[in-house]
């Protein structure tokens, strides 16, 4: 990475600092919190100081040009020159490869089912969608295991389970508890042996992962088997939403500009950090006038 690329990166921060700084000054959030934005703000108008004055320009004699990956989207419209791919002569991981990086990024949450045996079930999902507000439905496709056995969490459902639907924050941890969960497991053991303890829901809903930012307790509105494939789209009534209680001072629903990144799927298997509120945004107001 280049002096100047540092450098602007180090002044978005400490901008960005200051805006939160002010934020949450308005907000009359808690002292010491505002200290330790403050903190972090002055460390990284040193840090960049000292890039910008050459006294660390020792690190950027050598980048690592040669070793980096080339992006193959510079952010161009196509035109007319075009590479024409029918998908019916891709084989699976060359199709999955192009939807889950083209289709993205998607939210990754993690399901709470309990089956009939009374066994607690987790399964991580990408293929999440927001159907409707009002009432408020969301999709999730459910598919089957590399054995073609469908997926603990549809035959849950099918069965008259609940779902607690967790959204995870953009962390490594929520990563690796993504990881975790992700290898199939039979009916009878719960993938939440050897997790951090369930939280029961205050609903009498599946419980929860600690972890989450979020929670969506839902119920089956409809199954729909996908048209010549191995998946079924549930279709979920949201009926509560778990959040948590940080006072009455932090509004609700959340403000898009302060809320954190959460997990993403960006390529095949590949999970990273969301957007965060204060990257650069468009309000669409169009279809308002």
């Amino acid at each position: 990475m280049s002096k100047e690329a540092v450098c602007d990166f180090l002044r978005r921060c400490v901008v960005y600092a200051d805006a939160s700084i002010n934020r949450k000054k308005t907000r009359e959030e808690d002292a010491t919190e505002i200290q330790r934005w403050a903190a972090y703000r002055d460390f990284t108008a040193y840090a960049l100081s000292e890039v910008e004055r050459g006294e660390l320009d020792d690190w950027f004699k050598t980048d690592g040009e040669q070793d980096r990956k080339r992006p193959s989207f510079f952010g161009e419209a196509m035109g007319d020159d075009v590479e024409n791919i029918d998908t019916n002569y891709l084989e699976h991981p060359e199709r999955a490869a192009w939807l889950s990086t083209l289709i993205a990024p998607r939210p990754v949450m993690l399901l709470s089912t309990v089956g009939e045996n009374g066994v607690p079930n987790l399964c991580p999902v990408s293929s999440v969608a927001s159907l409707s507000n009002t009432p408020p439905l969301i999709g999730v496709s459910l598919s089957q295991d590399r054995a073609g056995r469908p997926r603990d969490t549809l035959v849950n459902l099918r069965n008259g389970s609940k779902i607690s639907a967790m959204v995870l924050p953009g962390t490594w941890d929520a990563a690796q508890l993504v990881n975790e969960t992700a290898e199939a497991h039979p009916p009878e053991r719960s993938e939440w042996d050897g997790l951090s303890e369930a939280v029961p829901s205050p609903n009498d809903y599946p419980p929860y992962h600690p972890l989450s930012a979020a929670v969506l307790e839902c119920e089956v509105a409809e199954l729909h088997p996908l048209p010549g494939a191995v998946a079924t789209l549930a279709i979920l009534k949201v009926n509560h939403i778990l959040r948590p209680d940080e006072g009455t001072k932090r509004g609700m629903p959340p403000d898009a500009e302060t809320w954190r990144p959460l997990l993403t799927q960006y390529g095949w298997d590949r999970l990273t950090s969301g957007p965060d509120g204060s990257a650069w945004s468009f309000d669409v107001r169009s279809y308002r006038d």
